[in-house]
């Protein structure tokens, strides 16, 4: 994301209001609200990993900070870098 001139936040911590929970986005855009994240399939290798992400997923959705999410494969990053850049700069816009 550097190399096309976007410099997200890397080390973030949101916490759901609810619950106190502690999330840990992949990248987030801050002042727009926009979080980025990168899913690889090892990641959900069984229903329990699943799961867990599903759960993580929602308790990020819950946080003001994140006014909207991207999710990208490790596939997209590596193989299509292009579209990713394209899709967060349109959500940036």
């Amino acid at each position: 994301m550097h190399d096309a001139g976007l410099h997200p936040e890397t080390q973030a911590v949101l916490v759901v209001p609810a619950t106190g929970r502690r999330v840990y986005p992949d990248f987030l855009f801050r002042r727009q609200g926009l979080v980025v994240e990168t899913e690889g399939y090892a990641w959900h290798g069984s229903r329990a990993q699943h799961q867990r992400d599903v759960i993580r997923f929602n308790a990020l959705a819950a946080c003001p900070e994140a006014r909207r999410i991207l999710r990208f494969t490790t596939a997209d990053v590596r193989d299509r870098p292009a579209l990713m850049i394209r899709d967060i700069r349109a959500a940036l816009a």
